[in-house]
């Protein structure tokens, strides 16, 4: 008698689609929508090699294993390491681009897992944190190499897992919050600016449980597992990186490491010392319009349309749930306060944080009017989703050309043309917008390993200026923006994006 073992081909495959077109349908769209299409945005939009100032030396030092400056960010560099093995592309600058372009995506992901937990309907989910997505700073640090956007994914990450502990308030729920703070910090020490608030909402939520011997130790296991992260860098100290930017250099251009076999030398850098001079930085009567500056900048960060909206979620959170509505106003004031006195030119990328947290009440704010509204005559809840996407689309329109690096070359041109024009042998002194692009090209890329570059934030003006005048007849010295004192004592002749050091000669009487 026949038997029938296998299956015709075509019932196969008809099987397989169904099973695929099942697994398809149990996905959930919003999320994929949330991380899926700012994914796909930012890599539309990302930047095609190395960026400039503090891109370029994540990049280079992510890549040769080096050492980055104030306050160190081991965590980034780990985190960067394992991401640069990725095969993405053959272009290190590009690949690390990509690695800021995912952690947006999954910022906004986690995001929208709170906004979930706090019943926002999903396409007013998508609309606040499509603007979010697209504001300008949030859109223009996720196609560039920075720490910023890992802080962002990390903070949201800290606020969910702790909205997580409170449903299920265990030593190990505890744990994971505490692990993400301290080891946050070994990307950047603006995290201790969230402390207060989660301590708030965990001192509130279950005081009693630090009656309990097992909180504190899953706390202090969590702690030390955090910390770390650290380690990384006296373990690349004790390797001499050839890209170290925790030191000085001296007048005779001979490069002084700090010892992050140390103590001392570790707690300078990690804390930022070389910057203390900038935190509250403004004197009383400055404070306003840095104020008045921060307010334009979240007034268009949200379109203008998301204010109302964030002040009304701010007060309807903070009246049905005080402890969560506590810290995140900690969180959002901690933030603001001190990059407002933060006297530096780059602060307007810095605050994210009041951004991601800005998104949470926009949600709960369209929530509100969701409920407000329905019961109008005049106004569907269809009509209030179709407005709240409507904006995020607006927005993407309007600040597309304002964020898109998707044709920028020009650092990569910039120190391309300063490797060709400076003569064998060269020293080469620089700011942020010059040094660390041509150092990735040097170290990553091999090119003209005969040239010295100095960046000028690592040797003081005066030893910089001897260093100059000592050597200025035996090897090329070529400098970008000479100060007064040097144009009084040499003469800058202009090549391309800097200028070539001669020595001044006098004229004949």
């Amino acid at each position: 008698m026949f038997k029938l073992t296998t299956l015709p081909s075509f019932i196969r495959s008809n099987e397989t689609r169904s099973d695929l077109w099942q697994q398809v349908s149990r996905l959930d769209w919003v999320s994929v929508t949330v991380f899926a299409l700012p994914l796909l945005l930012y890599w539309l939009t990302l930047a095609p090699t190395i960026y400039n100032l503090d891109s370029a030396e994540f990049t280079t030092a992510v890549t040769t294993n080096g050492i980055i400056r104030a306050t160190g960010y081991p965590l980034y560099l780990l985190l960067g390491k394992v991401w640069s093995w990725l095969p993405l592309s053959s272009d290190m600058g590009y690949r690390l681009n990509f690695f800021s372009a995912f952690l947006s995506a999954l910022t906004l992901l986690q995001v929208e897992q709170i906004l979930r937990r706090l019943k926002v309907d999903p396409w007013l989910r998508l609309g606040a944190l499509g603007l979010l997505a697209t504001a300008p700073y949030f859109w223009a640090m996720s196609l560039i190499a920075e720490v910023y956007t890992l802080h962002a994914a990390l903070m949201a990450g800290i606020i969910l897992s702790l909205l997580r502990w409170a449903d299920n308030p265990t030593p190990l729920c505890l744990a994971l919050p505490i692990f993400l703070m301290t080891a946050s910090m070994g990307n950047h020490m603006a995290t201790v600016l969230l402390v207060p608030g989660a301590a708030w909402y965990v001192l509130t939520s279950q005081p009693t449980q630090f009656k309990n011997w097992r909180v504190w130790a899953a706390g202090g296991t969590a702690v030390l597992l955090g910390l770390s992260v650290f380690l990384i860098l006296p373990i690349r100290y004790v390797n001499q990186p050839i890209f170290n930017y925790a030191g000085e250099y001296d007048a005779s251009g001979l490069f002084h490491p700090a010892n992050l076999m140390s103590i001392s030398g570790l707690w300078w850098l990690i804390t930022g010392q070389s910057f203390a001079g900038q935190m509250f930085g403004y004197q009383l009567n400055e404070i306003w319009p840095q104020v008045a500056a921060y307010g334009v900048q979240l007034w268009t960060a949200f379109l203008a349309i998301g204010i109302g909206p964030g002040l009304l979620g701010l007060g309807v959170l903070t009246r049905r749930n005080w402890r969560l509505g506590g810290m995140l106003l900690l969180m959002f004031l901690a933030n603001v306060i001190f990059y407002i006195n933060y006297r530096v030119i780059d602060k307007d990328t810095m605050f994210l944080p009041t951004y991601l947290i800005w998104a949470i009440w926009l949600g709960v704010g369209y929530q509100q009017l969701l409920f407000w509204l329905k019961s109008q005559p005049l106004v569907t809840p269809r009509l209030i989703r179709v407005l709240a996407v409507g904006a995020v689309i607006l927005a993407a329109w309007l600040n597309w050309g304002l964020v898109d690096r998707s044709e920028d070359w020009s650092t990569r041109e910039m120190a391309e043309t300063i490797l060709q024009e400076v003569e064998p042998n060269a020293l080469v002194l620089g700011w942020w917008d010059t040094v660390p692009a041509v150092q990735y090209l040097q170290l990553v890329e091999g090119q003209r390993p005969d040239v010295q570059t100095i960046n000028r934030f690592l040797i003081s003006g005066a030893a910089m200026e001897q260093l100059i005048l000592s050597q200025i007849d035996e090897r090329p010295i070529y400098i970008n923006n000479p100060s007064m004192t040097l144009l009084q004592q040499t003469t800058a002749i202009p090549m391309g994006p800097i200028y070539k050091l001669v020595p001044r000669i006098e004229p004949v009487p």
